[in-house]
Order: C-alpha cells, then sequence, then structure tokens
C-alpha cells in the first residue's frame, strides 16, 4: 500500500469552522432560495468533523452547526418573539449535537467507515425530534429538496424522512468520491439520482382520482391583529366579494383563511357571525370552509382554534379542531405538569400562551359525493398528521393559516412548501389558504398552481382531484423511518459497547491538532490524502502477523459479534411483533387480490399467536439480516487485505439487494400465480377454497425466505470465484448437473405443488447461467 502523506488541520478548523460553514451551506439549501442543490454536499465538512472529534466535542461541534442551520432557516420566528427564536434555536441546535455526537462514537469505533451509519443516526433522530409536544419538523434536512420534484417522488413510500436519509447519503458518496475517485463510487452517485428520478417521473405521469373538484381559495390580507380591533363586517365584504367571484368562475366549494372568522360561533352573541356566512353559503349555492374559534364551557373549560364547513340548507356545522399547537405560542408544552407557565406571555402575537387547548377529533368533512379533511396551520408541519386524516378517510386536504406573524421572511415559502410534501406522501389534492402568504392549489405529484405572493390580496380559482388511493406511506405510516432509526441505535450500540479491551481515547481539545489525536487511524481517514487503492482502512485495526491472536480469543471475539447478532434479530422481531397486523395485511394481499370475498381462517386456538410469532421471528431475521453480515464482516475483516476488504463489501451489499429481488419475485410474480393454481383446483366441484391463516403465511413465509436464498447464486459464485474455488469452466462443465440440483433444490425449498417447483426451478437455472458469466467477470484469467 503507499505511503500517505497526512495534511495538518488545526483542530479550531474541524472544531468551529467546519460545523458553522456546514450548517450555513445546508441552511441555505431551504425555499426561498434556488439552492436546494447545496444539501448535497453541505454536510460534508460536518460529517469530516464528526470523524474526527468524539465525546463532549463531537457534541459541541453539532450544536454550533444546529445554531447556523438554524438561524439560517427559522430566524423568522424573531417577528413573533425575539425571546423565543434564541430559545427555539438552542432547541433544535441540541438535537444536531446528539446527532454529530452519535456519528462520532460510531466512527471513533470503527474508524472512518463508521461515517456510513451516519444516514441511519440522522433520520433516527429528525424522527425523534417531530413527537411530542415540543415537535418542530419544520425545515427538516429533505424539506429542503421540493423544488426538485422527480426526485422527491419517493415520499409516497418512505415519508420526508426519506428525503433526509438520501441526502445523507449523497453527501457520503460525494465524501467517498472527493477522497478517492472509484468506479463505485461514481456508479453509486449516478444510480442515487437515477432511480429516484425515473421512479419520480413514473408517478408524475400517473393518474390519480376520478372526481374534479373547481375550488376557490380566499387571501384577504388582513393584518393579523386588524381582525382583532375592527368590525367582522369590515372584512367580511372583502370575503364576500372573493367568494362571489369564485363562484362566478365555477367553484363548488371556497376555503377561507386561519380565523377568518375571530369569534366562537356557539355563541349566542356570535350568532350574528353564523348567519352571516350561512346565508352567503346560501344564497350562493356554495360549500363555505373557514377557520374560526370554538369554546366548550365544560367543566373544564377549554378553547380551541378550529375550523367549519358551511354547506347550503344545512344547519349543523361539522367543526375541526386544531390538534398540533404550537409550543409557547399557542400552548405550553406538558400542561398537566407545568399548568404555571399558562399565564407567561411569550409572543408579541397579542396572545396569551397556553389558552388553546388541542383537539381530540380527525374530522373529515363530507361536502356532495367528495370527503376532505382540514389542518391549520402547524398541523401542515407533520406528516404524520396529514396521514391520519387520509386514513380517516380524507380524499383531498385543506389547509388554511394565517402566516401574516413571520413578515417578509422566509417563513411563508417554507410552511407553503411543507404542504408539497403532505401531498406527495398521501397522493391527495391540497387546497392551500393564508390570510396573507402563499395560498396556491397542489396536484397529487406536488405541482403548485395559482400561487399567491405575500401579502397582497388575492382570488383563486381552479381544479382539483379527489382521490382514494392508500399510499404505502399513508397505509404504513414513518415505518421506513423506524426501522432505520432502529438499525441506527443497533449501530450506536454496537459501538459503545466495543470488543472487549476496547478503550476510547480522550477528547480532543480545539487548540489540538490532527496529527495529534489519540486515533490517528481516524484523524487520517479524514484529514489524509490518500494515493493508494485503501479506501478508509482502519490500518490501527490491521492484522499483525508477527503476533495473531490466540484461538480462544477468536472464540471470544466471534461470541461478542455473534451476541450482537442475536441481538439484532430480537430487536428486529420485536419492531415485525409491534406491526404484525400490517405485516399480516401485506402478506395477505396476494389471496385477497383473487377474490375479496376470500377469508382466512384459523383452527387452532393459539393459531394467530403462532402466526403472529412467526412473522415476528422470520421478518426478525430478514430485518435485522444486514446488521448480522455487518457484525460478521466485522470478525473477519482484520484477517482480509485492503482488495479482499472492498470485495467483501460489494457481497454483503449485493447479499441484501439479490435477497430483497427474489423476494419480490416471489411475492409479485409466483406466489399469485401459485395461489390461482391452487385455487382453481376447486373450480367445477363442490369444494371452496377456505385457507387456515397458519398454513398460509407458512406457505408465503416458505416461498419469500427460498427465494430470497436462491436469488444469492450469483453473490455465492462471486465469493467462491474469489477465493479460487469456482470458475467459469467448472460452471459449464457441471451445466447438466446443476439443472438436476436446481429441480431436486426446487423441490425441498417450495411447498408441495409443481407451479411453485417450477418457478423456483426455471429461475435456478437462470440464474446459474448469469453466475458462469459471473465467474469468468470475477476471474477473468480462469
Amino acid at each position: 500500500m503507499a505511503e500517505s502523506t497526512p495534511v495538518r488541520q488545526p483542530m479550531w478548523l474541524i472544531f468551529f469552522v467546519f460545523p458553522i460553514l456546514s450548517g450555513f451551506l445546508t441552511g441555505l439549501s431551504h425555499v426561498p432560495l434556488p439552492t436546494g442543490f447545496l444539501a448535497y454536499a453541505g454536510l460534508i465538512p460536518l460529517l469530516l468533523s464528526a470523524a474526527v472529534l468524539h465525546g463532549r466535542a463531537a457534541f459541541l461541534a453539532g450544536f454550533m452547526h444546529g445554531v447556523a442551520y438554524f438561524t439560517a432557516t427559522i430566524y423568522w420566528i424573531a417577528w413573533i418573539t425575539p425571546p423565543g427564536v434564541l430559545a427555539a434555536v438552542f432547541y433544535m441546535a441540541l438535537w444536531r449535537g446528539v446527532t454529530v455526537y452519535l456519528i462520532s462514537v460510531v466512527t471513533h469505533r470503527f474508524g472512518s467507515g463508521g461515517l456510513w451509519g451516519a444516514p441511519f443516526i440522522w433520520v433516527g433522530i429528525e424522527y425523534v425530534s417531530s413527537l411530542g409536544d415540543l415537535g418542530f419538523p419544520w425545515v427538516l434536512l429533505g424539506a429542503s429538496q421540493v423544488s426538485y420534484l422527480p426526485l422527491i417522488q419517493y415520499a409516497d413510500l418512505v415519508g420526508i424522512f426519506g428525503i433526509s436519509f438520501w441526502l445523507v447519503l449523497v453527501n457520503l458518496v460525494l465524501l467517498s468520491l472527493w477522497r478517492k475517485r472509484t468506479v463505485v463510487a461514481g456508479v453509486s452517485l449516478v444510480a442515487l439520482f437515477l432511480l429516484p428520478t425515473l421512479y419520480g417521473l413514473d408517478r408524475m405521469s400517473a393518474t390519480y382520482g376520478s372526481e374534479v373538484l373547481r375550488v376557490g381559495v380566499a387571501q384577504p390580507n388582513l393584518e393579523p391583529l386588524a381582525k382583532e380591533f375592527r368590525p367582522f363586517e369590515t372584512h367580511f365584504a372583502v370575503l364576500k366579494g372573493q367568494t362571489i367571484n369564485a363562484v362566478e368562475d365555477g367553484a363548488r366549494l371556497v376555503v377561507w383563511p386561519e380565523t377568518a372568522v375571530p369569534a366562537y360561533f356557539h355563541l349566542r352573541v356570535n350568532q350574528h357571525y353564523r348567519d352571516l356566512v350561512q346565508n352567503l353559503s346560501d344564497s350562493l349555492g356554495v360549500h363555505i370552509y373557514t377557520g374560526a374559534n370554538h369554546l366548550e364551557i365544560g367543566p373544564p373549560r377549554k378553547t380551541f382554534n378550529a375550523s367549519f364547513l358551511f354547506s347550503p340548507g344545512r344547519t349543523e356545522l361539522s367543526r375541526y379542531d386544531k390538534i398540533r399547537l404550537v409550543p409557547f405560542g399557542e400552548r405550553t408544552p406538558f400542561p398537566d405538569l407545568l399548568p404555571g407557565l399558562r399565564n407567561i406571555r411569550f409572543t408579541g402575537g397579542g396572545f396569551v400562551s397556553g389558552n388553546w387547548d388541542s383537539g381530540e377529533l380527525w374530522t373529515v368533512f363530507d361536502m356532495d359525493n367528495t370527503s376532505f379533511s382540514g389542518m391549520i396551520c402547524f398541523d401542515s408541519a407533520f406528516p404524520q398528521h396529514a396521514r391520519r386524516l387520509v386514513q380517516e378517510g380524507a380524499q383531498f386536504l385543506c389547509v388554511i393559516t394565517n402566516d401574516g406573524w413571520f413578515g417578509r421572511t422566509s417563513g411563508p415559502y417554507q410552511h407553503a412548501q411543507l404542504a408539497v410534501f403532505r401531498a406527495i406522501e398521501s397522493r391527495r389534492s391540497v387546497v392551500r389558504c393564508a390570510n396573507t402568504g402563499v395560498s396556491c392549489l397542489i396536484d397529487p405529484v406536488g405541482r403548485m398552481s395559482g400561487e399567491t405572493d405575500i401579502f397582497v390580496d388575492a382570488m383563486i380559482t381552479g381544479d382539483i382531484v379527489a382521490n382514494t388511493e392508500m399510499t404505502f406511506y399513508a397505509a404504513y405510516g414513518d415505518l421506513f423511518s423506524q426501522l432505520v432509526g432502529v438499525l441506527g441505535l443497533l449501530v450506536v450500540i454496537g459501538a459503545a459497547v466495543g470488543r472487549p479491551g476496547s478503550s476510547p481515547g480522550n477528547d480532543p481539545s480545539p487548540d489540538r491538532t490532527v496529527e495529534d489525536e489519540p486515533k490517528p487511524d481516524t484523524r487520517e481517514a479524514v484529514t489524509e490524502t490518500q494515493d493508494d487503492d485503501d479506501d478508509w482502512v482502519d490500518e490501527a485495526n490491521a492484522p499483525d502477523e508477527d503476533t495473531p491472536m490466540p484461538f480462544l480469543d477468536h472464540l471470544e471475539e466471534l461470541r461478542w459479534h455473534l451476541l450482537r447478532g442475536l441481538v439484532g434479530v430480537l430487536v428486529g422481531a420485536v419492531i415485525c411483533g409491534v406491526y404484525a397486523d400490517q405485516i399480516l395485511a401485506a402478506l395477505t394481499i396476494p389471496y385477497r387480490e383473487m377474490n375479496p370475498n376470500n377469508i382466512l381462517v384459523t383452527l387452532k386456538p393459539m393459531g394467530m399467536f403462532m402466526v403472529k410469532l412467526n412473522i415476528a421471528l422470520v421478518g426478525g431475521v430478514v430485518l435485522a439480516l444486514p446488521w448480522v453480515l455487518y457484525q460478521l464482516w466485522l470478525f473477519i475483516a482484520p484477517g482480509l487485505f485492503p482488495t479482499e476488504k472492498r470485495n467483501v463489501s460489494f457481497i454483503v451489499v449485493s447479499f441484501t439487494i439479490c435477497f430483497l429481488v427474489g423476494g419480490s419475485v416471489a411475492y409479485f410474480g409466483v406466489i399469485p400465480l401459485s395461489l390461482r393454481f391452487l385455487v382453481g383446483l376447486t373450480t367445477d366441484t363442490d369444494v371452496v377454497a377456505q385457507f387456515d391463516i397458519g398454513m398460509y403465511i407458512g406457505f408465503v413465509l416458505r416461498l419469500l425466505v427460498a427465494f430470497g436464498a436462491v436469488f444469492e447464486l450469483p453473490v455465492a459464485t462471486f465469493f467462491l470465484a474469489k477465493v479460487d474455488v469456482l470458475t467459469s469452466q467448472r460452471m459449464r462443465v457441471g451445466r447438466r448437473y446443476a439443472i438436476l440440483v436446481g429441480f431436486v433444490l426446487a423441490a425441498f425449498l417450495t411447498p408441495p405443488d409443481p407451479i411453485s417447483q417450477m418457478m423456483m426451478a426455471l429461475p435456478l437455472i437462470f440464474l446459474y447461467e448469469i453466475s458462469i458469466w459471473v465467474a469468468k467477470v470475477a476471474r477473468p484469467k480462469a
């Protein structure tokens, strides 16, 4: 291996400059600036720091990155509450500090290669920070890509957190490519952009929904406090005129903004306000959806920021109460634990924190032949919120807000772009109405139309579609981010536990240079220029041929890795057990698609328990497979040469991909065909096909695992060819025997029906032919 020349980097550069630079670069990638591409490389300085620093230094570097990032993005909070912007920036920066700290734990244990755990840790922390009363998913990293619609269409599978995962991965591949221009890194970078784009173009060309509805959006552009001090009739005249114009343009629904009617509708003293809106709806024959307030006398007394639907000829109003309240702005977090904070004024917005209560009903408004749900302001920042409304039956979504509080800043534009992700995630049209801000119509692929500017009065009309399709994200929610977060946690635990005898170094001080650090391998991985073929190799852990490890120590090392792998399987089993019902629903789709009336029964008292246990165990093994392979890699890596290490990395990745491809072939092809054949045998007989749930799930899981294993043949061939056990010539000579073995193997691996056996034997023979070519490529001289 060629000798590398270290480049001295002052620690103050790693500790201060890199994190702050990274924070501003990624912060400036958000709207309204057309610089989303900055997020592709903006994290590289932070990742370099995370690979060098550890302990408190890593946390502080992450905290400084967070301060820079959130200062560049949510500075507009100062227009509402100057002290509040400091609290919000510092609070969110703490999460970024935790993120970098955990990444540093992994890199300190595994060297610079541990940076590949960063996407898992990043998304896990992003997801956790979006939960609870203090959740604030406003400027997630993935939101920076909102201008590149073809690239973000797969949010209907993984949500906005999946876009964040992709961005961190892009930064890592670019960092790898910058360190050494390898074909693998280049191809990976192209694939990272090409695959989402192809999927996105396909989704953007699809048709969603059949019911077309013409809607109008009223943006009256009233001062936020004007409604409190001027008679309602003053701005009602503005809304009335805009509504009449919309109806003349064919609108069947007109949307008014948040608290367009500043009154508690149910109080007798405010009956006049309600009559004005109802009479307008009746006279024009149009539905009016508007924001207002709602009060429940109690006890206990509760006040809600609400919305109502007025329909022609209907006196009863449907109501939605805002559920996600702005922390400290609309309600103090944890009101039961901190009731004393309710009387403290946190904002300059003219209201006292803590006066609002959180709604509990997920309302779906019925209108003619369609239904929709509303989100009020901060609600739209939460992907889980929109998903729940879609699950309740909403065919399109309405967002009403008053972004005048944000002033002429980036706040209104950031808020509007969040609705784009809600549309893509659920494939629902979104009607966005702001008192002042960005009002618009958004189609199911995120295309905006009729966008208004901020601080102008406007009325827009247009057509939207009502859609009933359930996307993967709408059906299963943040399954991807939850699984990714758990895998990130496993990586951190594995790094923190370490192998026996390992001990971390001391925290670096900011005035030290990189070369003075106690982990020279980690420092070199970040700061040196390499001219050799070894990319991110931890030479400190390389095998010392002069002092071989005793056999018992090898067994002890293997035991630790097996135990960690087992922990991963158990964690995976717990996750799959929690989602057993959703997994069961997915596994029964091939059977139910044959005939919606098909049912599955259980014939044993413990039948469903064993089914869910089976799903949990098998799913746990499959889910933890990358982690188990990683543990095996850690065990054998010290005994491999650099080129062999690169081959093993390729094998591990290929192993996972081939297993998923094999399982997909079984799920989408083999299982439906096998079921049609088996059920078809009952045709023209008095027998009704009614399967036991336990036998059916066993049948499906067996095929999924079997096909996943069979599709590993090219990967196994590659490995055996690399270690000189197998050649393409030997495989050609043994072709006839391989065909026979393929049919015999198919008979053992599949259920005893000819369709399953044939559909496994034929791909197995095809894969054998591919493997001959793989063996030739792996050993060109063979």
